[in-house]
């Protein structure tokens, strides 16, 4: 049925001018993806059940699921549903569908029992009693700034444009019927975008994630962008894990990568409801690594702070040489290699006047990071070791970079101190960051947060770096990987 559908698509492909050929052949499910959609689903033996295809195009999705749906065996009757508006494509559906009913009843003894509404998906007009026991699709991924959308969605449409797609889904949840199950792709930036918060939340209010698909398209030169697939089943009491596949191209079983399942609450985050996205068993083994770890930077009285002087604010007080009553203020271009390199020949506004009594601060042993990486940067963390021997008995820091420092007079003792360093300078550390951070900037709230070992290995890694005064982010890594046991 699939394999029928897919020829039948391509034939209106081909009808088409070669300059639509292109822009045409972009909108229609892949028919890899289309199996893997479909196979997403768990069917239940039933005699008769409904079905939605959402933006049905010319019936592919639809031809993958009710061929999947006939070749369980649990099934007789099936009443599908699909919407699609576009007059290009609808005398292309009626005839698949047609199709797909005869071969359904011919090779499988099921009748397909066929509904096509000529209608916006969005904008119908659902009756209390429309609801499904299967919904799939592909719904069109681009932005709109529909005015007649906004009034339809005000809590969700928080910017000027929102994904197509995300209203589909959405749309689409609150269709289910009870514990029915929803299949759809949706853009990568819905995982975690802060925009599409609230939509995250309704949809998991609706129903329940249990399986990501990741369409990372890594070895393809297709310009379509990486999707998200999720498989979602109606209610909101979440399973004990959730599973999830990388696909390196449109979803074909040589390049799809099963990973272990995860717990639910590694991968669905309960306060804002974005996904953790894991794309290879290396991210998933330090995943797991990091989430093991036994203690934060509370658990040794640490806390993260903001660099002091925002110079913008400060520029009287900034000078390019020493003068009498002058600090040093540390800038992100002197964190290299791990230790702090002052002064910089040829940088100018390295000192300061601190006439505001706040921007000084005492000299301790410290742990400095440049808050937003350089492209340059080999990992999203760069630090660098600040003792409380190299610096004047004052100094301050650029807004550009965070701290770690003790809370009140104590201090960290170097072995502690430059075991932190290399934790933090670590792949695991960065591979961590990338999967839960939500931007490339690192912030005082998310580090605070952050996994750590215990004070035993951390003096452990110190150690080994001191012994060899090599603090460069591939030998931490190493040492790190040594202590830690990571394979």
């Amino acid at each position: 049925m699939l394999s029928l559908a897919v020829r039948n698509t391509k034939k209106l492909i081909r009808e088409m001018s070669k300059s639509d050929n292109v822009r045409l052949g972009r909108f229609f499910t892949k028919p890899e993806t289309a199996r893997q959609m479909a196979g997403a689903f768990t069917f239940v033996s039933r005699y008769s059940v409904r079905v939605l295809d959402a933006g049905a195009g010319t019936g592919i999705l639809s031809a993958a699921l009710i061929e999947a749906l006939a070749q369980s065996g649990g099934v007789t009757e099936v009443y599908l549903t699909c919407y699609e508006n576009n007059p290009l494509y609808l005398p292309r559906l009626t005839d698949n569908l047609e199709r797909i009913r005869k071969k359904a009843r011919h090779d499988f003894h099921v009748k397909v029992r066929i509904t096509i509404l000529e209608e916006d998906f969005l904008t119908a007009n659902h009756p209390e009693d429309e609801r499904y026991d299967y919904i799939i699709t592909n719904p069109p991924q681009e932005l709109t700034d529909r005015e007649d959308l906004k009034a339809l969605f005000p809590q969700i449409f928080t910017t000027p444009t929102f994904p197509l797609a995300c209203l589909f889904s959405l749309t689409a949840a609150g269709l289910l019927a009870e514990d029915g199950q929803l299949v759809t792709v949706l853009p990568l930036s819905t995982a975690s975008a802060v925009s599409q918060t609230a939509l995250r939340k309704k949809i998991f209010s609706l129903a329940t994630p249990e399986r990501i698909f990741l369409y990372s398209r890594e070895k393809q030169t297709s310009p379509l962008r990486p999707v998200l697939c999720l498989k979602l089943r109606e209610g909101n009491l979440p399973p004990r894990d959730i599973e999830m596949a990388v696909s390196s191209d449109d979803g074909t079983p040589e390049h799809t990568t099963v990973l272990p399942p995860l717990p639910y609450d590694a991968v669905v985050r309960e306060k804002d409801a974005s996904l953790l996205l894991i794309h290879d068993k290396d991210e998933l083994s330090d995943l797991l690594l990091m989430q093991n770890l036994p203690c934060t930077f509370s658990t040794f009285g640490l806390r993260v702070h903001t660099g002091r002087t925002l110079e913008s604010r400060y520029p009287a007080l900034l000078r390019d040489k020493p003068e009498p009553g002058t600090i040093p203020l540390l800038h992100p271009k002197c964190l290299k290699d791990g230790v702090v390199q002052f002064p910089l020949p040829g940088v100018p506004k390295q000192y300061l006047i601190p006439s505001v009594k706040s921007l000084a601060q005492p000299a301790k042993n410290i742990l400095l990071l440049k808050r937003v990486p350089a492209k340059s940067d080999k990992r999203r963390i760069t630090c660098a070791a600040c003792l409380k021997n190299s610096v004047p008995a004052y100094f301050s820091t650029s807004n550009k970079l965070n701290y770690i420092d003790v809370d009140g007079d104590e201090q960290m003792d170097p072995g502690f101190l430059f075991g932190l360093l290399g934790f933090l300078s670590s792949a695991p550390v960065d591979i961590y960051l990338k999967m839960v951070s939500k931007s490339g900037q690192l912030n005082a709230k998310e580090l605070s947060s952050l996994p750590l070992p215990t004070a035993e290995q951390l003096r452990m890694i110190g150690g080994r770096l001191m012994a060899v005064r090599s603090y460069k982010a591939d030998y931490c890594d190493k040492v790190v990987r040594s202590v830690l046991n990571i394979l």
